[in-house]
């Protein structure tokens, strides 16, 4: 299966083109979860601080992907 992926912020050094929110594929066996998407992609868990799903909030790191699933992946953000 393939899902897009957005990583921001931070995660862009984990993303092919080094840039914070471009969009770009990964292939995934059938039945894959977000966790095995994470791991594929290098990115330590505990740095993840937010998971959007189609749109949705995502909690679950045992929630299973399907075809076409838009995810994006933020770091925790500071500022001021």
């Amino acid at each position: 299966m393939r899902v897009e992926i957005r990583l921001y912020a931070t995660f862009a050094q984990y993303a092919p083109s080094q840039r914070a929110g471009d969009p770009f594929s990964a292939q995934l066996h059938d039945g894959a979860t977000l966790a095995d998407l994470v791991g594929k992609l290098r990115i330590p868990e505990e740095s993840i601080h937010l998971v959007i799903i189609n749109g949705r909030i995502v909690h679950d790191r045992c929630q299973s992907l399907v075809d076409d699933d838009r995810v994006g992946l933020f770091p925790p953000v500071g500022g001021g």
